[in-house]
């Protein structure tokens, strides 16, 4: 699945033979992911990456979560996920990443923007939602440049590394989006 954002920019899905070259620039950013995301230290080879790329063609399947590579100009330079459907409640979460090179040229808010359109326009969610470390000030600003309402702050919400950090929770909802 594909999902153009720009000209140059898309999501699409990942499949196994992306995992070396999605590896590499897990690898390249490892000390700068590492700060807010749990799991790079589990990630120690393409093999291990190859493997979590399996799991998210099965949680695609089951409509569970939608994970994205995200590509500018065809390169992949990170990961952008809508998680965590809930069919009952009609609601999502969704999660991003960028390497840091790419960082503050616009292209996560315009991942985000078009991945929102996605799950309210065409899986008919209504409400999408976002946490981000309360001191992750870059993350906090995408889901604020677009509208979203930060709608509390979620106390120890995420275990990094034996440390626990508050979570600031945005939601929108389909009405006001």
């Amino acid at each position: 699945m594909i999902l153009r954002v720009k000209d140059n920019l898309i999501m699409r899905t990942l499949v196994s033979s992306d995992a070396e070259e999605v590896f590499t620039v897990i690898d390249e950013n490892r000390q700068y992911l590492r700060e807010y995301l749990p799991w790079v230290d589990n990630t120690q080879s393409y093999k291990d990456t190859e493997k979590v790329i399996g799991e998210w063609q099965t949680d695609l399947e089951n409509k569970y979560d939608y994970v994205f590579g995200i590509y500018l100009e065809n390169k992949y330079i990170g990961n952008i996920g809508l998680h965590d459907i809930n069919p009952h409640n009609n609601s999502g979460m969704i999660g991003y990443w960028l390497a840091e090179k790419y960082q503050g040229n616009g292209i996560i808010t315009a991942c985000v923007k078009s991945l929102t359109n996605f799950g309210v326009y065409e899986l008919d969610l209504n409400r999408i939602y976002i946490l981000c470390a309360v001191g992750n000030k870059k993350s906090r600003a995408v889901p604020e440049r677009l509208g979203y309402i930060q709608e509390g702050i979620m106390q120890e919400a995420e275990c990094l590394y034996g440390v626990y950090h508050d979570l600031v929770i945005y939601g929108v909802v389909r009405k006001n989006w």
